[in-house]
């Protein structure tokens, strides 16, 4: 697969999350989730967002700057918190040590992408050697990997907001 094709794969992903995100939201009233697949489905995106990152870095050579380490830092125990959370039904587990790492990888991925539209808001947090104000992939004129990363945290954080206490 080129990099050209994995860039549009990974940013149709990312939309996809933002839709998934809003259904959510929007059904959340109406009916929420159950906890079993809120917990597997968050799981997944944890999976499928360390799976991307790190094709981006092993298959495609692309070096992560400080703010993607802090990122990936983040994400990459969602996997293991969520999935075993997912396997015993702990939903308050998974809220408890899920929430906090998708938060912060959150603020950190918004903060990222803000520095891609505004750089006057580095704060002496990149690094010269992979400048954190260079976005590597810049799709549909918005999207790059720390949206994607952002994407990734929200629909986290969204599906163990909304699932149901009880199942």
């Amino acid at each position: 697969m080129s990099y050209q094709t994995y860039t549009h794969f990974t940013a149709i992903l990312a939309l996809t999350a933002n839709v998934a995100t809003l259904a959510l939201v929007v059904s959340w009233r109406r009916s929420r989730v159950a906890p079993s697949p809120a917990m597997w489905g968050a799981a997944g995106v944890a999976g499928v967002a360390t799976v991307g990152s790190l094709i981006y870095s092993l298959g495609f050579d692309l070096q992560p700057c400080d703010l993607c380490w802090y990122q990936r830092i983040a994400m990459y125990p969602l996997v293991l918190i969520l999935g075993v959370a997912a396997f015993r039904g702990d939903l308050a587990g998974a809220r408890r040590y899920g929430l906090p790492l998708a938060a912060a990888g959150g603020l950190v991925a918004g903060y990222h992408y803000l520095l891609h539209h505004f750089p006057s808001l580095e704060a002496g947090t990149c690094s010269f050697s992979v400048p954190c104000l260079v976005p590597y992939v810049w799709r549909y004129g918005f999207l790059s990997i720390p949206y994607m990363a952002l994407s990734g945290f929200v629909l986290i954080i969204v599906a163990l907001v909304t699932a149901r206490e009880d199942s």
